[in-house]
């Protein structure tokens, strides 16, 4: 143990852990959250189960929406051509842009602090600070809700937009088996974890878990064997705690999003860049994310 306590101090002192300052960016909502695509074992609508108990049912073309890491309810995306749509209301609500309605010319106007955006009902023709572009997608009035076209309106208002088809995991993505759409703007002063602090500070987690269950942690020493690498054919309570001891010790990031680092553990670790937080993504019938504790009983539990 004093070891380890050696090795994270120099750790520490090379890679200084700070505790996020980002008090203007909220913490996001998908603790606690299941996610059952439609269209998968056997079910022709999927729902999603939020952190407060409400639910949303999801019909066969559902997309989901990702804004700044959250995922946001009843989004009701459309595709047209290729195209995604958004109800204007979310520009307004998630990007901090003012909306103006003129009925007689059928135009939608979208302000933040740096660009004015002009949009026609039913037309392809847009401006942006007066200068005209053609858009690929025009607006248009869906049971008297108004879409706009989300990447067009998104990058026009500085921010960033991703899509997933919910097949290529190399692409970038937040869950798996769900088409979405990824939507971020952080403020210019925002500072994230780095990949070092990150992995630092989830190692950190997992070694008060490892403790609580198996003793001392001892970091993993490579040439040491476990499982079937040690000639066993049964998997041993000893094993677990070598799996978990290797885990811990090479930790390392494997993707990331604008907002979450994903380490690998046995179920993949979500950390938040921006807030620190801890999630635990399970993927099984329905995928699930909770917040990882540490001091819990069944914190290194992975059922599945």
């Amino acid at each position: 143990m004093k070891k380890f306590m050696i090795i994270a101090i120099v750790f520490l002192l090379a890679f200084p852990v700070y505790v996020s300052a980002n008090e203007g960016i909220p913490k996001t909502n998908i603790g606690n959250i299941t996610i059952v695509p439609p269209n998968e074992w056997s079910l022709e609508e999927g729902f999603i189960q939020y952190g407060d108990s409400s639910k949303e049912i999801l019909k066969e073309n559902y997309i989901g929406l990702f804004i700044n890491g959250s995922i946001i309810k009843n989004a009701n995306l459309i595709i047209e051509n290729d195209r995604t749509l958004l109800p204007l209301r979310l520009i307004s609500e998630y990007l901090g842009a003012k909306v103006d309605w003129e009925p007689t010319a059928r135009m939608v106007t979208i302000t933040d602090e740096d660009n004015t955006i002009e949009l026609f009902i039913d037309n392809e023709n847009a401006k942006i600070n007066d200068k005209e572009y053609v858009i690929d997608a025009a607006p248009k009035i869906l049971n008297d809700v108004t879409y706009v076209p989300a990447r067009f309106v998104a990058e026009a208002l500085n921010a960033k937009v991703d899509y997933f088809d919910g097949v290529d995991t190399t692409k970038t993505h937040i869950v798996i088996r769900m088409r979405h759409v990824m939507i971020s703007k952080y403020p210019d002063n925002a500072k994230a974890f780095t990949k070092e602090e990150a992995i630092l500070l989830v190692k950190q987690q997992l070694i008060i878990a490892f403790e609580k269950k198996f003793g001392e942690f001892i970091p993993f020493d490579n040439n040491e064997k476990y499982g079937k690498d040690a000639g066993r054919t049964i998997w041993s309570d000893e094993d677990e705690k070598a799996l978990m001891r290797d885990v811990i010790t090479n930790l390392k990031i494997q993707s990331e999003n604008d907002r979450y680092y994903v380490m690998p553990v046995v179920f993949d670790f979500w950390f938040d860049k921006y807030t620190g937080d801890i999630y635990v993504f399970y993927n099984g019938q329905g995928m699930s994310i909770s917040v990882f504790d540490p001091y819990s009983e069944g914190a290194l539990a992975f059922v599945g």
